[in-house]
């Protein structure tokens, strides 16, 4: 069985973008980041004091 060397950080960092592809996670994640922040801007209108300070 061939020895695999261990890795030499940080000079090998750039190896996880092999087995992490950020095609694969980057935009779903940045599209929950923009669900929760609708969802938390949604929620913050319908409490009383900052929808009366927004004119609703």
């Amino acid at each position: 069985m061939a020895d695999i060397p261990r890795p030499k950080n940080p000079q090998d960092d750039w190896k996880i973008w092999l087995v992490v592809n950020p095609a694969t996670w980057l935009i779903p994640i940045l599209m929950s980041v923009f669900l929760l922040g609708i969802l938390i801007h949604a929620l913050l209108f319908t409490v009383s004091p900052y929808g009366a300070y927004w004119g609703g």
